[in-house]
């Protein structure tokens, strides 16, 4: 029995976070007697586990760098505003699913894995609040952003987004100092980057070719990132980076429904899971932006590593999910 659609299913998402460790779960399965009962809880299984190598990674690419990409000056006191658009991706990898076969029982499996960017688009609005003391000390900036999660079909696989497609985040940017007389932009900053909730749904052909089903229901996505960033302009060059903590919220239930025949006679079973879970990582990154007088284009490198231990009853060839993981973004930056 193929679990193809499980992969096609998370990159449908493109911008899901988070997932803390997990080990061997505990799924409940319906009816427990079924002949299909074993294949059942080695589906629900992989699944956690499968979210648990992937997610973060989204996770990682919606939190990116810099909170403003390419600088860290505050806005400088009200009236001010920036409009920042940019994308992010991580250099990730995700599970070549249709290579994996349920068996009949947890099994430990060494599932193989393919190279792929994961994306995630973000849109922040930046508000200047107070213009701070000399040199910017204490000035702060009001930062909102908004998450666009659409519903629809991707081959077997739908999404929907049962409380909105639009989910608003928020945080701040306090400065240390301003861009000027020989000093650089220092600030610090916190962002909450928040997700629609989402349920997605798949089905596949079982062994027996009745037609299976993989879902997640009820998932929310909260990001948090802390920041200190800095930057220097030199000429119509700025040049800056950063350090910072991220962490990655998750809540979800996974749904897996096996068919299996024996001596002509199908029997169904389901496993179900739900959790809590939260994964926390370590950011490193540089950037460079050019500063036009109409508006402003950036980009940042840097690689997300350390934090939180992901482990897996089933493993990951050439994917080891605590591998530190490169990212890069572009984006464009207009203040007024």
């Amino acid at each position: 029995m193929r679990l193809r659609p499980f992969v096609t299913t998370v990159a449908a998402l493109a911008a899901l976070p988070s997932l803390a460790a997990a080990q061997t779960t505990s799924c409940a399965i319906t009816p427990a007697l079924s002949p299909a009962a074993g294949f059942a809880l080695d589906a629900c299984q992989k699944a956690a586990d499968f979210a648990t190598f992937v997610l973060p990674q989204f996770g990682q690419a919606l939190a990116g760098g810099g909170a403003i990409i390419g600088t860290a000056n505050t806005l400088g006191g009200l009236g001010k505003f920036s409009l920042n658009v940019r994308a992010t991706a991580v250099q990730g990898r995700l599970p070549q699913v249709d290579q994996v076969t349920l068996s009949n029982g947890r099994t430990a499996s060494n599932i193989p894995t393919t190279e792929a960017p994961v994306p995630a688009p973000v849109v922040d609005v930046g508000v200047g609040i107070l213009p701070g003391f000399v040199r910017g000390f204490l000035s702060l900036d009001g930062i909102v952003n908004v998450a666009y999660l659409p519903s629809g079909d991707l081959e077997d696989v739908q999404l929907r987004t049962p409380s909105g497609r639009l989910a608003l985040g928020f945080g701040g940017r306090l400065g240390v100092t301003r861009d000027g007389h020989g000093l650089p932009a220092i600030s610090v900053s916190y962002i909450r980057r928040d997700l629609p909730t989402a349920d997605l749904a798949g089905s596949f052909s079982g062994g027996s070719g009745a037609q299976d089903s993989l879902a997640l229901t009820g998932f929310k996505v909260r990001t948090q990132s802390a920041r200190i960033s800095i930057s220097k302009k030199l000429g119509f060059l700025e040049l800056g980076g950063g350090y910072g903590r991220d962490r990655y919220d998750t809540e979800l239930a996974v749904r897996a429904r096996v068919s299996e025949t024996l001596a002509g006679v199908t029997s169904v079973a389901t496993g179900q899971l739900s959790q809590q879970l939260e994964v926390e990582r370590d950011v490193l990154y540089g950037s460079v932006a050019l500063n036009f007088p109409l508006f402003k284009i950036a980009g940042e490198v840097g690689q997300h590593r350390g934090g939180t231990r992901l482990d897996t009853f089933n493993t990951f060839v050439d994917g080891k999910q605590n591998d530190p993981r490169l990212f890069a973004s572009a984006g464009l930056r207009i203040s007024f």
